[in-house]
């Protein structure tokens, strides 16, 4: 079937109008319905991982603090309109997400506009209703990330780039460049495909080489004017030299190193949460180097890391890249902080409705492009969209959140090979029809071939409602949803792990070891499973067996600060015979901690270990270190135990009165505390 257009005139431009009204009206109903629905989430007001990242950095910006010392980890443009909103509406994260749903039904507006230059109106009308009901962009623009700028930014710059190749001029080509510029500060992985674009310029012929020379170096000038305030801001602020965010390393590393699935965005050996990952991450670095690293360094050593993989074994490296590859053009949409099907489809119910989803696009599109081939030097920046942002992706790592900008585009291509379709079949070529048939049946035979290690059950999001139970306290609820995750895929070690650290909380330590045996024999190394059977063997009253383990941890975690504080109070639990021991496993400990809290409770431990070991002078140092730590009382009253034990140990040295002069001056310092004086009072009697 060859690409011809419909012999029938264009739609009129008025009626084209009217129709494109209809669909962004529609799109935007869809988009603010399911923002009403999904309030029933838990995640709604409470976000997670990266959602919530995004949310505490625009709070800081609002109230004019420093959220991440240092040059920028992530491009900073949509906490920045995070922020906006948060200044404008307050925490209140339910208008953000209303906003969001006008900027996506505004991108479908772009969608059309981007089918009718490079095709006709019809086409473009085609691909804004494609867009305007594609589930998976409903649910994103109503997430606090960044696809819902991605999305209109992406466009924007092929659009300009597109209008550039109508009629090349030295301002088209720097309103292209700045429109890619502006893209790259949402989402840097963007300039692969800027670069791209800058050989097509000068390969797509029509005026001198000279003259093409000087317009793709002045295209990629103009995209460089919004990126580098942000480059001066890493410099000078930040004192460090990157061109956007420092982040592009460890996932590079993510994605290809030995134990790579492709797509989980768990670096080996750290922990699985936001900030447990990132300064897990920063200590194996610097671990390594021997030295402390600017965040630039951080990234560099995982690149390096990540290349060494690549350059020794080849083969595996090729094999695991056509890995993703697959993983890429698969109809499944790969969660990443969450699972995005099950949580749209239980909180959302409008999307259920949706017929339009990756297994109808991505053939549709394929075909389109096929049909587009001939035409590259007009159509050329959206045509090459799609490869140069399937190749940023699988560079790294596969989610459905980083494939999703690239629909919109393959949309129109949809499109495209819809209305060529139509014409034929108006033309009666049925030859030509049953060839693109055939293609069409071939290509969704292979987008539909998921890889059988997919699992493609509801057992993550069961888990992570499970996960959110558990953070609020609701062990019950949170067990039955990880008994429920473990039905649904019994190879989930994750949820066996939680399942496990429930049943602790609940009291039922045999159960909760048998839980996190079994995680551990379906994923060994898992870091809370691990944490888990030490914690399950102490309540059972096995210290020795307690000990084990955790020595065990430590082996296996050997850069989390968790596996050094574990161990030690696993030793200190042992007696005498572990406290040489214990003392090296909490000094580990001391140095690993990333925060006050982390520091407070190593020290807290170490001064408990000290004092069991008659040191006292060693023990007091420790606790005055978890003071200077969390100088202010705490809601659980560790500050007040700690004090209470200092001030034990200090009277048990032979030093009375002083115990007593400090506890008068703790009392009037927190007189309006009535948790001081019950600690204070057998210092300050008689």
């Amino acid at each position: 079937m060859h690409a011809q257009a419909d012999p029938r005139p264009d739609i009129d431009p008025r009626s084209a109008r009217w129709a494109l009204l209809a669909i962004v009206a529609v799109a935007l109903a869809v988009r603010v319905v399911y923002v009403l629905q999904s309030r029933a989430s838990p995640l709604f007001d409470a976000p997670q991982m990266d959602a919530l990242y995004h949310v505490e950095w625009a709070r800081a910006l609002v109230r004019g603090e420093d959220y991440q010392p240092g040059p920028f980890f992530r491009a900073p443009a949509y906490p920045w309109f995070l922020a906006g909103m948060t200044w404008l509406f307050g925490d209140n994260l339910l208008a953000p997400r209303l906003v969001q749903a006008v900027i996506g039904a505004g991108s479908c507006a772009l969608v059309h506009a981007l089918g009718a230059r490079l095709f006709d109106r019809r086409t473009g009308l085609v691909s804004a209703a494609i867009a305007s009901v594609y589930a998976m962009l409903v649910y994103f623009e109503g997430e606090l990330l960044l696809p819902v700028l991605e999305i209109p930014t992406c466009l924007a710059a092929v659009l300009f780039a597109v209008r550039f190749g109508e009629r090349p001029g030295p301002r088209r080509a720097a309103f292209a460049g700045l429109a890619l510029g502006i893209a790259a500060i949402v989402r840097p992985n963007v300039l692969l495909w800027g670069v791209v674009v800058g050989l097509w310029i000068v390969a797509r012929g029509g005026a001198p080489l000279a003259q093409r020379l000087r317009q793709s170096a002045l295209y990629g000038l103009a995209t460089l004017v919004p990126i580098l305030p942000i480059t001066a801001y890493n410099a000078i602020v930040g004192r460090d030299l990157v061109l956007i965010s420092t982040q592009g390393g460890v996932n590079f590393w993510i994605g290809n190193n030995p134990t790579s699935d492709g797509s989980t965005a768990i670096a080996p050996g750290t922990r699985p949460d936001w900030w447990g990952g990132f300064h897990d991450t920063v200590a194996q670095a610097e671990a390594a180097e021997g030295r402390a690293l600017k965040p630039s360094e951080v990234s560099g050593y995982y690149s390096a890391r990540a290349w060494a993989w690549i350059a020794s074994e080849p083969v595996a490296a090729v094999r695991h890249l056509a890995w993703k590859l697959w993983l890429y053009w698969t109809d499944h949409e790969l969660g990443n902080n969450q699972d995005e099907v099950y949580f749209a489809r239980e909180f959302g119910p409008i999307l259920r409705w949706s017929p339009v989803g990756f297994g109808l696009v991505a053939p549709l599109g394929i075909l389109g492009l096929v049909f587009a081939a001939r035409r590259w030097r007009s159509v050329g920046p959206a045509w090459l969209f799609v490869p140069a942002w399937c190749a940023s992706v699988v560079a790294f790592f596969v989610c459905a959140r980083f494939r999703i900008p690239m629909m919109p585009v393959l949309g129109v291509f949809a499109a495209h090979a819809l209305v060529v379709g139509w014409a034929t079949v108006r033309a009666r070529r049925w030859r030509g029809l049953g060839a693109g048939l055939v293609a069409l049946a071939v290509l969704v035979a292979l987008v539909q071939t998921v890889p059988r290690q997919v699992d493609r059950t509801p057992a993550k999001g069961l888990w992570q409602l499970g996960v959110i139970r558990f953070q609020r306290g609701d062990y019950a609820e949170a067990e039955r949803l990880f008994v429920e995750s473990i039905d649904a895929n019994p190879r989930f070690a994750l949820a066996h792990q939680d399942l496990g650290l429930t049943f602790l909380r609940r009291g039922r330590p045999a159960e909760a070891l048998a839980s996190c045996e079994d995680a551990l024999r379906l994923a060994p190394g898992t870091v809370g499973a691990l944490q888990g059977r030490v914690e399950a063997l102490w309540a059972l009253g096995r210290a020795a067996d307690a000990a084990v383990a955790a020595r065990e941890f430590a082996r296996a975690a050997p850069l989390l600060w968790t596996a050094h504080y574990t161990l030690g109070r696993a030793l200190l639990v042992l007696g005498p015979g572990g406290y040489a021991e214990g003392r090296a496993a909490l000094q580990r400990a001391v140095e690993r901690a990333a925060g006050p809290d982390e520091a407070f409770n190593a020290h807290l431990v170490a001064a408990e270990l000290e004092r069991a070991a008659g040191r006292p002078r060693e023990a007091i140092a420790h606790y005055d270190a978890a003071l200077a730590a969390r100088g202010e009382p705490d809601a659980e009253g560790w500050f007040w135990k700690c004090q209470t034990a200092r001030l034990e140990t200090i009277t048990a040295d032979g030093r009375r009165e002083e115990a007593r002069r400090e506890a008068r001056e703790l009392a009037r310092r927190f007189a309006a505390d009535p948790r001081a004086a019950a600690s204070l009072r057998t210092f300050l009697d008689p």
